[in-house]
This record gives C-alpha cells, structure tokens and sequence, in this order.
C-alpha cells in the first residue's frame, strides 16, 4: 500500500532554502542531496577531527583495523561538532522540512575501515549481509498507519570522503518505502524492486537530507580509504532524544538559545514547568511550549523576512 504524505504545517510557509523539486523529492522519494554543501576546508577540518577521536577509541577499545565504528553523540566530543546544528546552510534544509519545534535526537559520526571482498559476496542488505535493510527507529517501533511509519524525524548525512565511484560503504535508500508497507518474503527478506534503489554516490562534501523511515543499507568499503561521515538527526521536541537524556553543563556552555533549543534545553533556560495552573494544564513545557521556549520560530520568522519581506513572511509553527 502507497500513502501520500499527508499535509503538514510545514508546507504553508516560506522556504528558507528547500526549492520546489527538493520539495517533491523529500515527499515522493524520502530523499535529496545537496553538493558541497561543506566547503573543502569544513571538509578537512571535520575529517581531521573524526580522524583524532577515532584513533582514541582505537586504542581505548582494541578495536579491529577492519572494524566500523560510530561516536555517539558527537556534539558533546567538540564544539565544531556541536556548532553544526545550527550550521547556516543546514539548518533552513531543517527548519523547511521539520519547523521549529525540534530539536537533534542523535548525532553520531561513522566509521567504516576497508573491507574483505567476501563482505561482497552478499546480497545487498540481505539479513545476512554486513549492514541489513532498515529503517531507524526505537525499540518496539514507531505507530504505523496502515503499515505506513508517519513522518516523525529526518537526517542530515554529511560526506567527508569520496564516495563517487561505488564499493566505497556509501548508503544506499530504497526511494518511496516511507510512504508504503514494507513487506518480505518467507525468509525475512524485505522484497524490493532493484530500480528504487539509489547508491549515494558523492564527493567529499554533499550531504543527503531524508527521511529516517526509508529503508537503506550500506554498500562494502572495497576502497583503500575509510568512509567517514557524519549524521545529524532532528525531530519534535516532544519526542525522547536517542544519544542522550539531557546535555552536560560542560556541552551547554557558551550555546546560543537557538543550540539550547536544539540540543534538548527549554530556550528559556528553566528546567521545568512554572506556568499558570500544572492542576489542570499539561504540565511540559516541551508538549505546551511558548514563543520564548522556541527561539527558532523567531530565528526562521526573519530570515523569511529577510528572503521575502514581512507581509509574505508567513507564520511559523
């Protein structure tokens, strides 16, 4: 079964970056990729920094030379990793698919060393396989309509190395599974027309923004190189964050409002409730916020100004 994606809040208001075509990609395919959207010294100054962390859990955790690796909540590593969540050509691709009431419920960087050529030897995401056909999600899942996952989260991939040429570990999605059932054969293997399958084939740089609930897998690092990447994932603040429970003071320090946001705070600063009657009113900010626990509203309200002057800046949700 097919479902349109229903119509969301989102789509009345001004894009701050996202043209018509992303648009219609995010919502038909669950993807789309934007080219260098890092410049080439963000590139190295990131691969240099994954690369120096890497090789301390390396050597903290023995790891394997052909073992892959994820860092966990990045953004509590270093402050370059933190200061991508609000990064001036990421954040309106996030603010355009998902609003403003977010906030980043993982960020992680990966690592995937050169591979044995038998990790080829599988099929592509086959359960047996090195890296098996899903879709992100929490234990139990999320509520499904119809067999269908509702839009509840997105991810920014950001590319640090060459992934152009095919059997570099690059991503591959399954275009439009977000929106129908997924089923499988007697063997658990999800059944899939090869056509809808699209390898992430990019240059150092690109980033793919898409829907967490597409089915993807990987493709074997047959390279010399390790892949490295970064993922960056966001969704509604009412919604528990995956990488952490609440932000150390040491990660909070110097953030602005609009980082606090992001990275789970209330944008006022207060760690709980103190509205007018918690007897007969929810009593979380984050399910019941106002404007001031939401400083990306007013953020996004003038850049749509900016871009397209106040009568056509539109509200904001």
């Amino acid at each position: 079964m097919t479902t349109p994606s229903p119509p969301s809040d989102v789509d009345v208001e001004r894009p701050l970056a996202l043209t018509a075509e992303q648009r219609r990609q995010f919502d038909e395919e669950g993807f789309f990729i934007v080219e260098d959207l890092l410049t080439s010294e963000e590139v190295s100054t990131l691969l240099d920094l994954v690369d120096e962390r890497y090789r301390g859990f390396v050597r903290d955790r023995d790891l394997a030379a052909d073992e892959a690796f994820q860092m966990r909540n990045v953004v509590s590593l270093d402050r370059r990793f933190r200061d991508l969540i609000d990064h001036p050509r990421i954040l309106p691709y996030v603010v355009d698919v998902m609003g403003s009431n977010i906030q980043l419920r993982t960020s992680h960087a990966d690592v995937r060393p050169p591979q044995p050529t038998s990790a080829a030897e599988h099929e592509l995401g086959s359960p047996d396989s090195f890296f098996p056909w899903h879709s992100d999600g929490p234990n139990y899942g999320w509520p499904l309509v119809d067999g269908v996952v509702p839009f509840m989260e997105m991810k920014v991939g950001l590319y640090l190395t060459d992934l152009s040429k095919g059997d570099q570990g690059e991503i591959c999605v399954v275009r439009g599974s977000h929106r129908r059932a997924q089923p499988r054969d007697t063997d658990g293997r999800h059944l899939i027309d090869a056509d809808d399958i699209v390898p992430v084939r990019v240059k150092p740089g690109a980033a793919l923004i898409w829907r967490t609930a597409l089915l993807h897998a990987l493709r074997p690092n047959l390279s010399s190189e390790p892949r490295r990447c970064l993922y960056y994932g966001y969704h509604p603040r009412w919604i528990r964050p995956s990488d952490y429970d609440r932000q150390t003071a040491q990660t909070l320090e110097g953030c602005s409002p609009i980082q606090r946001q992001l990275l789970g705070e209330l944008g006022t600063g207060l760690d709980n409730y103190s509205g007018d009657d918690p007897a007969v009113h929810p009593v979380s900010l984050y399910w019941r916020p106002t404007d001031d626990e939401i400083p990306l509203a007013g953020w996004a309200r003038q850049q749509r100004e900016l871009l397209y002057g106040p009568s056509d800046a539109g509200t904001d949700t």
